[in-house]
């Protein structure tokens, strides 16, 4: 469950840059493009166990990134759109949860998750409504944990804030199984962790041009 919150962070951070693009009728030149993701940020796992719910919160934080897009009206494709995460960085508020949630994850052999993203689509006429209203954001990703790659599709929506900031907010449910990892387990057995698990995120973001 914790690779999935930072892999859903880093996610929901590059997409949204081109959710926030020029809206243009063919595909351009790709443009270079630098973002960074605001400390008051927050991203959170929520799942359950077969006696109870539990969260954990994502406690790790990046520095500034640059990727190329291309934009082409309602659609937008990256080269070098890629992050890392470190599996150690979430706080499940229960050493012991931590723990098993490190050893799922394979921590020691696999330290980092993967993400790149390679498209997004979004609706032209909401987008130029960002000031003012949220639009709908839809992302295709390749993801990469524990040496496994899957391909996701992530819905969010964003909104302008103020110049060359932007909010972007979401959930995504998913399976720790489709990524070759085993639910911990605690007790002999006795608490086992479900399957599925859905991420929250509701994060702020500054994206500028690339100054060489």
């Amino acid at each position: 469950m914790l690779f999935q919150r930072s892999y859903f962070f880093a996610l929901c951070t590059i997409c949204f840059i081109s959710a926030t693009a020029t809206v243009l009728s063919d595909m351009q030149p790709p443009e270079t493009k630098r973002y960074t993701i605001s400390e008051s940020s927050k991203l959170y796992l929520s799942g359950t166990t077969n006696v109870n719910l539990f969260t954990c919160d994502c406690e790790d934080r990046w520095v500034a990134q640059s990727i190329q897009v291309e934009n082409g009206g309602a659609y937008s494709r990256f080269r070098n759109a890629r992050l890392s995460m470190m599996t150690r960085k979430f706080d499940c508020h229960n050493a012991k949860m931590d723990r098993d949630m490190h050893k799922a994850l394979k921590a020691e052999s696999y330290p980092a998750i993967q993400i790149e993203l390679l498209e997004t689509w979004y609706d032209p006429e909401q987008a130029k409504q960002a000031k003012k209203d949220w639009f709908d954001v839809k992302a295709k990703v390749k993801v990469t944990i524990t040496g496994v790659t899957r391909i996701q599709f992530i819905e969010a929506k964003a909104k302008a804030t103020t110049q060359n900031h932007f909010a972007l907010k979401g959930e995504k449910a998913l399976k720790m199984t489709e990524f070759g990892i085993d639910p911990p387990e605690a007790l002999f057995g006795l608490i086992k962790v479900n399957d599925q698990i859905t991420f929250h995120f509701d994060l702020g973001i500054q994206v500028e041009d690339e100054v060489d």
